[in-house]
């Protein structure tokens, strides 16, 4: 049912805005009458966002809520609702309290659904960009078993440990980063402007030049007859690769090559394995069944290939297939959770020896990727070093042979 955007006058003579939800325009006008507003103005709320000077709805589509602004809302409602603040009423301050317009019109449109009669997850679902289908579905599981409050307080958790994470991941990558730049601007200088003037000092020597030399002379010849076509052309790679991966087909060729690489196969597999373990083990602790909880887990995958590995163990779990077994069956899984889920299986305590596999997992990744950083930036060093070497000693070579021809 879609959402309308709507200003009235109530029985006071004040303007009054919101949103409610309605199969038309029309239904929406007849609504505001039956709640003693005057409809003054009332239009779809997308059609508006769309409608701003410079906005198309197929060039700029509508962006859902970022990462920051879903985990901040999650944490702020989460202790509403534990405050025993009914859900509507929640929604209502929230969208008060909201800053952003956006963040405002998605939680006033939800609270309208809400006001309606509807279920949170179902409110939640006419904003699928905002709300990822997993986060509908343990917000779902927590209606469901009446622990919502509970479910909203580890989905603040989790939204925000991965906050986190991705914070220090991308402050430990700015300064290496910024390196590897400057050393390909300093290398790309050094071939264009410098060794071109130092290799006209050589001609007329008669001194044949060494081949460390020649291949230099002969890089820097290249660059600066084709290099403005080798960046266009690398451009035109980067854009059609991006237009490419957004095909599923291309997309899942990707990440099945993601998992086969040396280094970062493993890592891929247990990062993915930690959303999959931390994703069901909240679900199965807020109420959800097995078969839905690994679905949601499924949606939640950044890696298609992985996320199909969990369609096969779903369908293995229905056909009466133990989960540990039917994870045991694909490579995708760490030894570790398959032995936990077992153990968990016996135990009936499923959902606790996936949260203990999930933080031993997030443990290891953690790890993994602190001590790949690390090793980036004197990596990016080492390699610069032997770069400019390289050209040095390219250039010092044939001085040092033309001194050795003067006395001798």
């Amino acid at each position: 049912m879609p959402a309308f955007e709507y200003t009235a006058l109530d029985t006071a003579g004040k303007r009054a805005k919101g949103f409610l939800n309605a199969d038309s325009e029309v239904a929406a006008r007849r609504e505001l009458r039956r709640r003693n507003l005057a409809p003054l103005k009332v239009g779809r709320a997308d059609e508006k966002a769309a409608s701003r000077p410079g906005a198309s709805a197929s060039l700029l589509p509508a962006r859902g809520l970022s990462r920051r602004d879903l985990m901040v809302f999650t944490r702020q409602f989460a202790s509403l609702v534990e405050a025993g603040i009914p859900v509507e009423e929640a929604l209502g301050l929230l969208s008060q309290q909201a800053e952003k317009p956006a963040l405002r019109r998605v939680l006033s449109s939800v609270r309208s659904r809400v006001q309606e009669g509807s279920r949170l997850a179902e409110s939640l679902s006419d904003h699928p960009a905002s709300f990822p289908a997993v986060y509908r579905a343990m917000i779902s599981a927590g209606e469901s078993a009446g622990g919502l409050a509970r479910v909203l307080n580890r989905l603040a958790d989790y939204l925000e440990k991965a906050d986190v994470v991705r914070r220090n991941i991308q402050a430990a990558l700015v300064y290496p980063a910024a390196l590897a730049v400057t050393a390909i601007f300093v290398v790309c200088a050094l071939l264009v402007f410098i060794v071109p003037r130092i290799a006209e000092q050589f001609d007329g020597t008669g001194v044949s030049l060494p081949l460390p030399t020649q291949i230099l002379i002969g890089l820097s010849g290249f660059l600066q007859a084709y290099g403005l076509y080798l960046l266009v052309a690398l451009a035109a790679m980067v854009l059609l690769g991006t237009v490419a991966l957004r095909s599923d087909a291309a997309k899942l060729q990707c990440d099945r090559l993601m998992r086969r690489l040396p280094l970062m196969g493993g890592w891929s597999r247990d990062m993915e394995a930690a959303r999959f373990a931390r994703t069901v083990a909240i679900l199965i602790q807020s109420g959800a069944v097995l078969p839905d909880a690994l679905r949601a887990a499924g949606r939640a995958a950044g890696n298609r290939a992985f996320a199909l590995a969990i369609e096969d163990v779903v369908k293995n779990v229905e056909t009466g297939t133990g989960l540990s077994e039917a994870l045991r069956r694909q490579d995708w899984f760490p030894g570790l959770l398959v032995h936990m889920v077992a153990a968990g299986e016996r135990s009936g305590a499923l959902g606790d020896m996936f949260e203990r596999a999930a933080l031993q997992l997030e443990q290891d990744v953690d790890g993994r990727t602190s001590m790949a950083l690390n090793l980036l930036e004197p990596a990016i060093i080492i390699i610069m070093g032997a770069i400019v070497t390289g050209i040095i000693l390219s250039i010092l070579l044939p001085i040092l042979r033309l001194n050795t021809l003067a006395l001798g």
